[in-house]
């Protein structure tokens, strides 16, 4: 897990990586430039949410971020993502009707509900 300053800093680089500006992101997401500049200063710690949208306008792999940010043990993620489930054992175990979804729509929703069950185990 990084620290929030961290954590900015590694967001940093990947927006000037791809040479867009606190502007050009906060248009493309609903985040304000003014946020995200607090952000990549460390001084506010990005919400679950916040880093989803980003991974979408970077588009580069929300899990990680939810790992760098500590949202997402690292280990209990990598272990997840060795284990085979079926379509048939989603729907079964879940009540989740999959039916049209691609298998990369799937892995998306077992991550989510992966991300879900730790958020709440960290609560408690």
């Amino acid at each position: 897990m990084l620290t929030n300053k961290e954590l900015g800093i590694y967001l940093k680089k990947i927006r000037k990586k791809q040479s867009l500006s606190l502007r050009q992101v906060g248009s493309q997401s609903s985040i304000s430039y003014s946020h995200l500049s607090m952000i990549e200063n460390g001084t506010r710690k990005p919400t679950a949410l916040t880093l989803k949208e980003l991974s979408n306008v970077y588009n580069i792999d929300y899990i990680d971020l939810y790992e760098k940010a500590g949202y997402v043990d690292f280990i209990k993620s990598k272990k997840l993502s060795n284990i085979e489930h079926t379509n048939s054992y989603y729907i079964k175990n879940y009540g989740i009707n999959t039916e049209g979804l691609t298998n990369e729509d799937i892995e998306e929703i077992k991550k989510f509900i992966e991300f879900l069950r730790h958020k709440k185990i960290k609560l408690s």
